[in-house]
């Protein structure tokens, strides 16, 4: 049972076993997952189900339906960094590029020595992504898809002595459609809204869209459940409220929304670690401009990457978009910008993903907005963005670029090998670059000491008995790449715990 705000015509109450919060890539694996096991699971959502036949290709249209705050959050900073999170029935994977990676054994590694997570292995991981991957069909991109952006870069790294690789996709019958971020218009992305929410759906799963998680009872020191209200997706107005008593909450509404709903609320912080944290992967993109036409737009819009700087903290990763966002990456004013924006099926772009060392912090909003965050490029990190994107230049000129666009000032502009071995020996600050951000991390962090972290291995509060969160909150450093894969697995994970031990709730 699936509900929107438009069928609820009257106040709400459920008794379930477990109240999930959020249906994104940890929310929903741990719905699917417990009510396949036979627990009674009710679901909220604050956003909207939307199919196939919302999707109308107009990024404009999709960032005002489907993701937050139409695209704009924001963390503040400098420089601030957009930061893109879905809003609606499958989250953020309803929107993303639908990249997948496992987690780097060395990231284990370095949890386990310097982050107080001894006894979590990558070996004791590696049977949830196998059955995660197995469940969204995750399949290395086929050539026919890539595009010719991906093509032009392998062409230019091959030169370099380099090589680019087809990433890994959650795809079934992907036709490179090219709009992955604007909602997949054949339907080929394995999201969580075509695979593991409708799962959870069928198994008995009570699903409540438009519903805004309010408040999470606690009786001495135990979980009691949740309480929450319809809000009407065109205007914001509340509507009913609902209530459900549960012996486990699992609060997985993303790492920024999560430790502010948490702060605002008054739990899970003996530590004072909620809220800190934040890691964001700092990302540049590099648009070059060819003499060849490129139509970027065919083909799927993160089809590659070059993973050859990976121990520096920096991978190129495939990203194109429309041509109304790709013309803000764009330098120029007037007539210059025109004349560029008219070359849109010249250029190619691709991006920069940087591992970052910064370490942001996120509180409860104002004015009834759920969070605010602050986040500051440290230097060393802004010198990997810097380098990574020299690297990109290197490869677009060896594939035959004629312009390079950096994103970075006081040098937007490299007409030349000469201009980027200058664009090289520059000194960069933070404020000089233009900063998007995919992945935010690590705001309320797992280990095993309670007093430096806010979760167990688990991924239960130390705090609060029956209280779970398995979404990107724990992971107490960046992954160095996307983490999709890895809020899956440790959110099957926790489902298999809170299964087996349920009675203790």
């Amino acid at each position: 049972m699936l509900k929107e705000y438009r069928e609820i015509s009257g106040p709400v109450h459920e008794d379930a076993d477990v109240c999930v919060i959020g249906t994104g890539a940890g929310g929903a694996v741990a719905a699917k997952e417990l009510a396949e096991k036979g627990l009674t699971v009710v679901v909220l959502e604050e956003g909207s189900l939307f199919t196939v036949k919302n999707f109308n290709q107009d990024p404009g249209d999709m960032l005002a339906m489907m993701y937050r705050d139409s695209g704009t959050t924001m963390a503040l900073g400098i420089p601030p960094a957009f930061i893109t999170m879905g809003k609606c029935i499958g989250g953020t994977t309803t929107v993303n590029s639908a990249t997948c990676f496992r987690t780097p054994p060395e990231v284990f590694e370095e949890w386990s020595q310097n982050w107080g997570c001894e006894g979590l292995t990558c070996e004791e991981l590696v049977p949830h992504f196998e059955k995660v991957e197995r469940e969204i069909s995750v399949v290395e991109l086929s050539e026919d898809v890539l595009g010719n952006v991906y093509k032009i870069v392998r062409r230019g790294a091959e030169r370099l002595g380099l090589k680019a690789r087809p990433l890994k996709h959650n795809v079934k019958g992907c036709e490179g459609a090219g709009v992955c971020q604007w909602g997949c218009i054949r339907g080929a992305k394995q999201s969580m809204d075509v695979t593991y929410v409708p799962k959870a759906e069928r198994a008995g799963a009570h699903i409540y869209a438009n519903c805004r998680a309010v408040k999470i009872g606690v009786e001495n020191g135990r979980v009691t459940g949740v309480q929450g209200v319809f809000v009407d997706p065109c205007t914001g107005a509340k509507g009913y409220g609902l209530s459900v008593k549960a012996r486990v909450v699992c609060l997985a509404m993303g790492a920024l929304i999560t430790p502010a709903f948490l702060l605002k609320n008054g739990l899970a912080d003996s530590s004072g670690m909620v809220g800190r944290g934040l890691t964001i992967h700092p990302c540049g993109r590099v648009v070059a401009e060819m003499d060849e036409v490129v139509d970027g737009h065919h083909g799927v819009s993160q089809g590659g990457l070059i993973d050859a700087y990976k121990d520096e903290g920096i991978m190129l990763e495939g990203v194109f978009v429309p041509p109304a966002i790709m013309a803000m990456a764009l330098p120029g004013v007037g007539e210059e910008h025109k004349a560029l924006a008219k070359r849109y099926r010249n250029l190619a772009a691709f991006g920069v993903m940087v591992s970052d060392t910064t370490r942001g912090r996120v509180l409860p909003g104002l004015f009834g907005y759920p969070f605010t965050a602050f986040y500051s490029l440290k230097r060393e990190d802004a010198e990997k963005l810097h380098k990574g994107i020299g690297y990109l230049a290197d490869i677009f000129f060896a594939a035959g670029a004629k312009r390079v666009f950096t994103g970075c000032y006081p040098m937007p502009v490299l007409g030349s090998k000469a201009e980027l071995k200058r664009f090289k020996g520059m000194r960069f600050k933070p404020r000089h670059f233009e900063v998007m951000a995919f992945h935010p991390l690590g705001t309320c962090r797992m280990g095993n000491d309670p007093r430096q972290s806010v979760l167990d291995l688990n991924l239960e509060t130390h705090d609060i008995k029956g209280l779970f969160i398995p979404d990107g909150s724990p992971f107490p450093t960046s992954l160095g790449v996307n983490p999709q894969e890895t809020i899956m697995a440790f959110a099957d994970r926790t489902a298999g715990y809170i299964a087996e031990h349920i009675g203790r709730y």
